[in-house]
């Protein structure tokens, strides 16, 4: 796949102009150092993917879709856009990307400032939090960026980090920071009515949480041993019984991760 109406600067410019943000130097170590094992790593977080991977399929398929901060590009496999390009700040996630979809187009480059004319896509997406590894300002320019290189009526969906999920309170009460496969990280969560004035310009139509994935995955493996089916599927498939705690008013924020579905006006 690839996306011949979009201008895109040689791979060595984009590196050159890949200066992350300050509070992004330490995610970029842990994802170098993870990279071959990423699935492995937050298995639990993407078998809880089920309404983002149907709020995906539903916006995003036929569309020519960017992907920020694609990783190993493993959207791919989730949904099917007319035109993909993914684009990483990392050179190993993109190594992995390359190697499991080498018809597809992945450019390294930071999701602050794109490599991309006015208006190239009409489809964006921003998955797994992605947002949260910026600050404030940084995510603000994240999505000024977005608006820019979509077209007039184009769909975006963003996620990050919910901090008014009570399993968000350790997070929280850390600052942000958190220490994944040994490597310390900070991560900046919001809350759903700061989600939506930072999306402004953008009209909001869907905003809800999803990410149950703080239930522990051993119990569910045991299980699946037992009656001798395959953890994955029976995790997902609890996964996606929880993602109903959105129609419940008491329950509506419990998901770790908020989910919005955008258009551009």
């Amino acid at each position: 796949m690839g996306l011949p109406n979009v201008s895109v600067p040689d791979l060595a410019d984009l590196q050159m102009n890949a200066t992350p943000i300050k509070e992004t130097v330490q995610s970029e170590r842990l994802y170098s150092a993870i990279a071959p094992r990423y699935d492995t790593v937050f298995e639990r977080a993407i078998l809880a993917e089920d309404r983002l991977t149907e709020l995906v399929q539903e916006t995003m398929a036929g569309r020519r879709v960017l992907d920020l901060a694609c990783g190993n590009g493993r959207w791919l496999e989730r949904f099917r856009p007319a035109d993909y390009v993914g684009l990483d700040l990392n050179g190993a996630m993109l190594g992995e990307a390359r190697q499991r979809y080498p018809e597809a187009r992945f450019v390294q480059g930071d999701m602050t400032q794109l490599p991309f004319p006015d208006g190239s896509f009409d489809g964006l997406l921003s998955a797994f939090g992605a947002m949260g590894h910026l600050p404030r300002a940084g995510q603000q320019a994240m999505v000024a960026e977005a608006w820019r290189v979509l077209e007039p009526h184009g769909m975006a969906v963003f996620t990050n980090g919910n901090m008014w999920s009570p399993f968000s309170l350790p997070t929280t009460l850390t600052g942000g920071r958190v220490r994944i496969e040994g490597v310390r990280v900070r991560v900046h969560c919001t809350t759903p009515p700061r989600f939506a004035r930072l999306l402004g310009r953008f009209r909001v139509l869907r905003l809800e949480s999803y990410d149950y994935s703080y239930v522990p995955i051993m119990p569910l493996k045991f299980a699946a041993c037992l009656i001798g089916r395959p953890y994955q599927r029976v995790y997902a498939r609890w996964m996606g019984l929880l993602s109903h705690c959105r129609f419940i008013p008491t329950l509506r924020w419990f998901g770790k991760q908020l989910l919005a579905v955008c258009e551009k006006g």
